[in-house]
């Protein structure tokens, strides 16, 4: 015989009303002008009248509304990210994770300042108009895009990654891209390296950019002829490119792409032993515990960083209707290993490149 359940007849409860200004003004028995003074620390409330208030604003679980108060000043509490598509599906895969984490990144960064992110198309700029954002920040924005004229005409602050803005058009964040390439360069030298090259990825990426441009000014102020090879974003041809390299008779690498872990196993299945045939110097994003695990020598960047710098600088800004500081300048450190005849005497975090001493690193 089967029993028949009854439904659950427990009554749901109701999610309770958000205490108001003038419920808290209600029961202290005074006026929603006095509350709001009380809560700002405003007004010439008497001590005891204050104290009330505030005891009443408690008790009652009474929280401001911060984005009502935003919007009184004309403020959304968001900021924009702008996301730019892949360059083409052989790079998704990379280009996709890399944007993860600086969008993941600048959502925390937002979320401890109480503020939402809008995510907007590179290839939409106009959605700007219509977004309620306090500000923008444009990662791979270059000085010809759209958007920083749709940006500057609705006078939404911009933030962009190695592009210097006028000081009232917004913010910009110096990645240690460049200053890194300078540093990496120096130490190849400093180890006697006379015949350095380049191996870095399909161009079209502007850190790719910035690396290859340091790299060529670095060669024309030591009159070395630039000699630069490229892998594709999945390093299929990892061992054609090396092997490019060695033909053209490199005695240091810079590696601008692949990073270190990868570019080591290559070079060793290909019998050259670093630093004896080659001096090796990688550019690291995320493999910083294998590179040191190996020994490899690397520059440190770190764009995730970005984020949580620039907040404190942009709310301050906003607040106090003021011009942002820029430019934020982020950290970077070179990491000496056993792929270079020199180490630098000491690790470098956001400051500008200059010669600096080497101290001899047996092979």
């Amino acid at each position: 015989m089967s029993m028949i359940q009854q439904p659950d007849q427990t009554p749901i409860p109701l999610p309770r009303a958000r205490v108001t200004v003038k419920d808290v003004a209600a029961k202290a028995g005074v006026s929603t002008a006095a509350v709001s003074q009380a809560l700002n620390g405003r007004g010439a409330l008497s001590a005891e009248t204050r104290q009330r208030i505030l005891d009443t604003a408690s008790e009652l679980g009474y929280s401001p509304d911060r984005y009502a108060a935003a919007l009184r000043r004309g403020r959304t509490l968001s900021i924009g990210y702008v996301a730019s598509p892949p360059l083409d599906p052989v790079r998704e895969a990379a280009q996709a994770q890399y944007a993860m984490r600086q969008l993941s990144a600048l959502v925390d960064a937002a979320a401890a300042h109480q503020f939402t992110v809008t995510v907007i198309p590179s290839a939409r700029p106009e959605l700007l108009r219509s977004a309620r954002v306090d500000a923008v920040y444009a990662p791979d924005a270059r000085e010809s895009d759209p958007l920083l004229a749709i940006a500057a005409a609705q006078s939404i602050p911009v933030i962009t990654n190695d592009l210097p803005l006028p000081p009232d058009a917004g913010m910009w964040i110096r990645t240690g891209y460049e200053d890194a390439a300078t540093a990496a360069l120096d130490l190849l030298a400093a180890g006697g390296a006379t015949n350095i090259g380049l191996l870095t990825g399909e161009p079209g990426l502007p850190r790719l950019e910035i690396g290859e441009s340091v790299y060529a000014q670095w060669c024309a102020s030591r009159g070395q002829a630039p000699i630069v090879a490229r892998v594709d974003a999945a390093s299929l041809e990892l061992a054609g490119s090396i092997r490019e390299l060695l033909l053209h008779g490199v005695d240091g690498l810079f590696s601008f792409a692949p990073e270190g872990p990868r570019l080591f196993l290559d070079l060793t299945a290909l019998d050259v032993v670093l630093p004896r045939d080659l001096q090796l110097v990688a550019l690291c994003l995320h493999d910083c515990a294998l590179n040191r695990r190996l020994s490899v020598t690397h520059v440190c960047v770190h764009p995730e960083q970005a984020p949580e710098l620039l907040f404190p600088e942009l709310v301050a800004a906003l607040e106090s209707a003021s011009t942002p500081t820029s430019p934020v300048i982020l950290p970077w450190e070179l990491v000496g290993g056993s792929t270079t005849r020199s180490a630098p005497t000491s690790v470098r975090r956001g400051t500008a490149p200059q010669a600096f001493a080497a101290q001899a690193n047996v092979p």
